[in-house]
């Protein structure tokens, strides 16, 4: 119990920390141009604020897609009808995760053209690995005599899955977004790089003009929402974990 205070308690600072970045940008770079040299004046730049609910509606919505998708994928994989098929998907889908998030967005940008539609695709496959990948091993671990046991007890395949298997997949399934998750946040920092905004428009421009308050203004909301993100999601697996 003490453990889960401590960890709420640094979720609240963390949150408050981001909050008075995004409430008083002007005041947070003023505070980045004292300790690193800065070579554009300040208010010159998109605010803030407005670069964050960028970065977080791409990073909402890949997420909530790749969660939806890969739960669906998943569970399809470990059915009779989609183990034939689970070698080459899993292959196919681990590929998406295997290329650097730079060349996927490369890859997508001249199919879609630059906008933040290209970025949701790009972030899309780059989250769905993690995510299938643990719905397949953690269905798949169910112990036999548990799903037998089930069966036995007259369950059809729908209800082994929806009251037996799922549940208990359930932290390994947690696990896959949680991490899922994370990677996208910093992930969609590239997404600048297709014209589709967000901090990482903050952390490009700065890398180009070698400018230190930039490249700070852009990845310590990042890092911020990435850490806060991390520690909500590791609590909802442990509370699940406990619940069952």
């Amino acid at each position: 119990m003490k453990k889960i205070r401590v960890t709420y308690f640094i979720i609240l600072l963390l949150a408050l920390l981001l909050g008075a970045m995004l409430l008083f940008p002007e005041q947070f770079e003023t505070l980045l141009a004292g300790l690193f040299t800065s070579k554009f004046t300040q208010g010159s730049r998109t605010p803030l604020p407005v670069l964050f609910l960028e970065h977080l509606e791409m990073v909402v919505i890949s997420s909530a897609m790749a969660i939806a998708f890969g739960f669906v994928l998943g569970v399809f994989l470990t059915t009779k009808t989609g183990a034939e098929f689970k070698e080459s998907l899993l292959k196919l889908v681990n590929l998406g995760q295997t290329f650097p998030s730079a060349a996927l967005l490369a890859l997508v940008v001249p199919i879609v053209g630059y906008g933040i539609k290209g970025a949701l695709i790009a972030l899309f496959l780059y989250a769905l690995m993690p995510i299938v990948y643990n719905v397949v091993v953690g269905i798949e671990e169910v112990p036999e005599d548990v799903v037998e046991a089930a069966r036995g007890m007259g369950m059809s395949e729908w209800e082994t899955y929806r009251k037996v298997k799922i549940p208990l997949a359930m932290n390994a399934i947690l696990g896959g977004i949680r991490t899922s998750t994370v990677i996208n946040i910093s992930a969609a920092t590239l997404a600048a790089a297709a014209g589709a905004g967000g901090l990482g428009v903050l952390v490009v421009n700065g890398v180009k003009t070698f400018d230190m308050v930039l490249i700070l203004m852009g990845s310590i909301p990042v890092t911020l929402l990435a850490v806060i993100v991390e520690l909500i999601l590791e609590e909802v697996q442990k509370r699940r974990v406990y619940a069952q």
